[in-house]
């Protein structure tokens, strides 16, 4: 009991009090996802490095475009090769990104039971997959797009010979790999996770996929002469297709067999998921 005239340990009834700050539209929740996966990856200190170590290349191309330019008669006019060792290390860096951001995407929420906390939220099944996908695909965009951008401008400011129509291909051709990158690597990436189960087995099989793949398809074509069977290895089919718009080796009819087998990489991928979520897809 309170004396009078003290006003300590007073309890005031404040009631409820409605949210009065600004709600996220509904449609852009797959955007917590996304953000949610990409800062659990950066929780991790190797994922770090590799963000700082996928723009390494950039700084020794960088160097070797100033060289050229300085020292432009030692090359005698020569076709000067740079952007197909330049885009195989991003590759190989997209591969380890989409290891980090998506061994767990799917597979832990399966194993975890956290679908059914998504859902009870006013989160679509659209939305919960879209927003998983772009976490990958913007990994991927993270150490491929980005720096060869950057190296495309560099090089367009630094090489006399070359002028903003070299630039405006180089960065068209950049951002077409790496669309078919994101959509290969990351629904297949999210399939061998929503099938792995536990994320350290999902990271071995995306890796061993990602080897043997290539491999394979590199066999075949060494042992038929067919280069068709190069887009059976998405990351293969990726890399033969930047040969043909970077040095123009090759077909346009080789070039839709390849950009053909990575949708289809990218397409049975999303069927994997969408077997393996099929519980979910109503919601």
């Amino acid at each position: 009991m309170i004396p009078e005239g003290h006003d300590d340990a007073r309890i005031f009834d404040q009631g409820y009090r409605p949210f009065e700050g600004r709600l996220a539209s509904v449609r852009t929740r797959f955007w917590v996802i996304t953000v949610n996966e990409i800062r659990h990856a950066l929780r991790e200190k190797w994922f770090r490095r590799l963000l700082w170590a996928s723009f390494m290349p950039l700084i020794v191309f960088a160097v070797l475009v100033v060289v050229r330019s300085r020292f432009a008669q030692l090359f005698d006019n020569a076709d000067f090769e740079i952007w197909m060792p330049f885009w195989g290390m991003q590759l190989f860096f997209a591969m380890i990104a989409v290891f980090f951001i998506g061994r767990r995407a799917v597979g832990e929420d399966l194993r975890s039971g956290a679908l059914n906390v998504y859902f009870s939220r006013p989160v679509s099944f659209f939305q919960y997959l879209f927003g998983k996908w772009l976490a990958v695909a913007l990994g991927v965009v993270g150490v491929t797009l980005l720096p060869g951008l950057v190296l495309a401008l560099f090089r367009w400011l630094a090489e006399p010979d070359t002028d903003i129509a070299d630039f405006a291909s180089w960065s068209a051709s950049f951002l077409f790999l790496t669309t078919l990158l994101a959509l290969s690597m990351g629904w297949i990436m999210l399939a061998v996770s929503s099938l792995a189960g536990r994320g350290r087995a999902a990271g071995i099989v995306w890796v061993a996929l990602f080897f043997l793949s290539a491999g394979l398809a590199e066999a075949l074509v060494h042992a038929t002469g067919f280069l068709q069977f190069d887009a059976l290895g998405f990351s293969e089919a990726n890399a033969k297709l930047a040969a043909f718009l970077f040095k123009g080796t090759g077909s346009i009819s080789l070039a839709a067999v390849l950009i053909g087998g990575q949708l289809a990489w990218a397409a049975v991928a999303l069927g994997v998921v969408l077997l393996r979520l099929r519980r979910w897809t109503r919601v």
